[in-house]
């Protein structure tokens, strides 16, 4: 019998197979297609599908533009599709935005363009994530090697709870800026959630455990593996906790989040590598001039780029660095390129920099180039990204990147690799063949690989994309067993019904690879919408909403 929408829910909500269909994917590899899709119209329409879900242990899957990629916006309950949700921004001369979830980072950075401001993180998918995904992954992107990821930017949420309430979560030392605002004394009963009462039963095995916390999460500088147990005990704020948390904690609603200025001049360095065990020692060179971002292109990803897109030849090289600098003037920018390159450049099989818009762009068009090709695969040839998001030490990444190589040919699963050197952090696509059989044990193999390779050298499964529900069991192996079991108490804590997001961060007992959007076990959906589905990946067309797929005009 089809799920029907709890009483009083103004939104839309549909349980008809073509729009269940058209949510069963993200930009990830599953597909799971939902019992329901529900589309709220308020926070008010939040609060009560939570309490129904509660009610009636109806899973939750909390959503934005669908762009996250371990599986932590799909799920077999409902689908709560926040991108059409209410869409406040308000930028404020004291560098702070206060906005809607469904808010796009591209959002976000035009307004506050305006004001000679912008978001510090800058996810790759920043033209069309939200800022609801983004403060439930705890994102980064390019510059993080500077700014970090967007926990440090926010100053505050409004969190809706299993218990249907709606409320501000914010940090002690940020004094709001309301967008409407409201006598203290009411502000106060509005905004006192329970879940800040159900944590302090959890506070005595935290403090408790803190010296094992510390020893048990890994020294790199990026995680988002888990719950932020280490931030959550450095800084006493549940807000550090909730971020990151993927939706299994809450629904966030709204977001306060601190600007930073526009630079005034960028200018980008080009390194090609001749070798893997040089790249260790060219980042070490380059991190003390201060870039803003350092990124990689591996030879894998080098070689699906058309030669033409490339600013250098490119012959014997291994690798590409991709360095950006920023500065207050363009003489400043120049003279920090001009130092870092000559400073790299016995590490270097060939270096060019550049300040001006041509010239960066130029520089960065391998990088453009080989996405083209990458959306433009053959059908039976799939792009899947099961093993995408590990971080370990800086000094590590050379070993790394060489491991993760001879993971996947002892899989025998071809593989692209790039990421953001600067933080030690990789992105790996498996591009499997699809049609031929047992394809998904070469891609556990790989997946388990490349899991005990990060644990070995002190690296997080998970930099900057959260868990979701592909690396969620993979936890164990991270933390051990005690830190785990604190994940699950704080789950409890937070979602005693376990109705948000299930499967993700705490694992349900499936299988990592589950649910897969291909091969001969995915889940049937009507052909149309699987087409469509197949396109809006191939093109990045994640700022069309899913309900396009059925109706083009809706």
């Amino acid at each position: 019998m089809a799920l029907e929408p709890p009483a009083g829910f103004t939104g839309r909500f549909f349980t008809d197979l073509p729009v269940r269909s058209a949510y069963s994917e993200g930009a990830g590899p599953f597909r799971i297609v939902p019992a329901a899709v529900a589309l709220p119209a308020d926070r008010s329409d939040v609060a009560l599908l939570a309490r129904w879900a509660a009610d009636t242990a109806t899973p939750l899957t909390p959503r934005g533009a669908g762009t996250g990629i371990p599986g932590n916006n799909v799920g077999a309950g409902v689908v709560v599709d926040l991108s059409s949700f209410e869409r406040p921004l308000r930028v404020s001369l004291q560098q702070t935005a206060n906005t809607g979830a469904a808010v796009t980072c591209a959002m976000l950075n035009q307004v506050g363009a305006h004001f000679g401001f912008r978001l510090g993180p800058d996810p790759s998918s920043a033209a069309y994530c939200t800022v609801g995904g983004m403060v439930a992954t705890n994102a980064a992107g390019a510059r993080s090697l500077r700014v970090g990821s967007i926990r440090a930017w926010v100053r505050g949420i409004e969190l809706v709870t299993v218990d249907g309430e709606a409320g501000w979560l914010g940090r002690r030392r940020a004094e709001r800026v309301h967008r409407h605002p409201t006598p203290v004394a009411r502000r106060q009963l509005v905004e006192h959630l329970l879940i800040e009462d159900r944590i302090t039963a959890v506070l005595p095995r935290l403090e408790a455990a803190r010296p094992h916390i510390a020893a048990r999460f890994p020294g790199v500088r990026k995680n988002s593996a888990g719950y932020a147990l280490d931030a959550y005990l450095a800084s006493g704020e549940l807000l550090d906790l909730v971020i990151g948390s993927e939706g299994t904690l809450g629904i966030v609603t709204r977001a306060e989040l601190q600007l930073e200025r526009l630079p005034a001049a960028t200018g980008t360095l080009l390194v090609a590598l001749a070798d893997l065990e040089s790249l260790g020692d060219a980042v070490a060179t380059l991190l003390p001039f201060g870039p803003v971002a350092v990124e990689l292109l591996d030879r894998s990803f080098l070689d699906l780029a058309p030669l033409a897109a490339a600013a250098v030849p490119l012959e014997g090289a291994r690798g590409v660095l991709l360095v950006d600098f920023d500065g207050g003037c363009e003489a400043d920018v120049r003279a920090a390129l001009d130092l870092a390159e000559r400073a790299v450049a016995p590490a270097a099989l060939r270096t060019r920099s550049g300040v001006s818009r041509i010239e960066r762009e130029a520089l960065w068009r391998i990088r453009h180039g080989a996405s083209a090709v990458l959306a433009t695969l053959p059908s039976e040839r799939r792009s899947l990204q099961v093993i995408e998001d590990g971080c370990v030490p800086v000094g590590a990444l050379g070993r790394y990147l060489a491991g993760v190589h001879a993971a996947a040919t002892e899989a025998d699963v071809p593989i692209v690799a790039f990421g953001h050197a600067g933080d030690g952090h990789l992105h790996v696509n498996a591009l499997v063949d699809v049609t031929v059989p047992g394809f998904e044990g070469r891609l556990e193999r790989l997946l388990d690989a490349v899991t005990a390779l990060v644990v070995e050298l002190g690296g997080t499964t998970s930099g900057e994309h959260g868990d979701g529900r592909l690396r969620a069991t993979a936890l164990r192996r991270l933390y051990g067993p005690e830190v785990v079991g604190l994940f699950a108490a704080v789950k409890q804590a937070f979602d005693p019904a376990g109705v948000l997001n299930p499967g993700v961060i705490v694992p349900d007992g499936a299988s990592p690879l589950a649910g897969l959007k291909v091969g001969p076990a995915a889940a049937s959906i009507p052909d149309d919408i699987a087409r469509r589905l197949r396109h809006r990946e191939r093109a990045g067309e994640w700022a069309l909403p899913p309900l396009t797929l059925i109706n083009p005009d809706q």
